[in-house]
């Protein structure tokens, strides 16, 4: 008799929960028991090594789902079951699927910035310094007036004149295929108290859309978090307080995004900014610095999957 149907309904959603992460690691749930209890079988599936991982999920996932598609073709088990079943194993896959996207990291050690990882100037001037206590990727841009508002467009070269020293902001990016959910984070020290240093995760060839996060020093909101679209610059969170890190040492400024679209900004490792976005979807194109006045030594810039 199949009592499954009259379980309480919270009581079978935690069986099935289980019942899933068994078989996400033994690869037998709906298995024919013939075949999982074969002694000579040929195993369907390889050990979980390194890149293999991603890849075996996925093709596991596929195959539950068109098992569970079968069995509803077949009547071969309660329709509360099966769609029980196929909500939590929709639910573990959104939560656990491993993105195409890959971890990002430099820290300019090799001298250069043009390959591994290959950046591209826009406007400005960028160049690596690897002498003293201010060592970095480092770019210097004369007190402008508000460029805060800088939209997309900014990965096309931006002419002769913004391209040298008398640029009104500098900008480099480089190309990369990063998660929607991230930690971003660079690793700079700042000498001028004014202007602003701002780092932005972008979708598109143009950087059309971006989350970007800007240090402001001087500014009665130090630290600011915004999403750009083709409609313009939206505040997502702001620290309404002055923040200067003028000090001579090295501070990190670092910005999140989860599944769910909660996102945070930290400094050196404390919270100051809380928000939430969920209207840009999927994996992102690159990484967008922008500086709009001061002087900035880029000693590291990350982006990782938000575990």
């Amino acid at each position: 008799m199949d009592n499954s149907s009259h379980a309480p309904r919270g009581l079978r959603k935690a069986l099935l929960a289980s019942a899933v992460s068994a078989a996400l690691i033994t690869g037998s749930l709906l298995l024919p028991a013939a075949d999982a209890q074969a002694e000579n079988a040929v195993p369907t599936y390889q050990p979980w090594t390194g890149t293999t991982q991603g890849k075996a999920t996925q093709k596991l996932i596929a195959d539950l789902k068109a098992k569970i598609a079968q069995a509803e073709k077949d009547q071969a088990a309660s329709p509360d079951f099966l769609d029980d079943l196929k909500k939590t194993l929709n639910e573990y896959e959104a939560a656990t699927m491993v993105s195409q996207a890959q971890p990002f990291l430099d820290n300019f050690s090799d001298g250069e910035f043009t390959t591994n990882a290959t950046w591209k100037v826009t406007a400005g001037q960028w160049q690596v310094d690897k002498s003293g206590s201010n060592r970095g990727l480092v770019s210097k841009i004369r007190q402008q007036a508000n460029l805060n508002n800088l939209l997309g467009n900014l990965l096309n070269p931006q002419g002769t004149q913004q391209q040298g020293t008398g640029a009104q902001y500098a900008a480099i990016y480089t190309k990369a295929k990063l998660p929607g959910a991230f930690t971003a984070s660079t690793k700079f020290t700042s000498k001028d108290r004014y202007g602003g240093l701002q780092l932005s995760l972008y979708q598109g060839a143009s950087a059309q859309n971006q989350y970007r996060v800007a240090y402001q020093p001087g500014n009665n909101q130090g630290l600011m978090l915004q999403k750009v679209t083709a409609n313009g610059a939206t505040t997502l969170g702001a620290y309404n307080g002055a923040i200067n890190l003028e000090d001579g040492g090295a501070h990190e400024l670092t910005m999140t995004r989860d599944a769910n679209g909660k996102m945070t900004v930290l400094l050196d490792g404390q919270l100051a900014i809380n928000a939430s976005d969920t209207s840009l979807k999927g994996d992102l194109d690159g990484i967008l610095i922008t500086n709009v006045g001061g002087s900035y030594w880029l000693r590291e810039v990350s982006v990782k999957p938000l575990q």
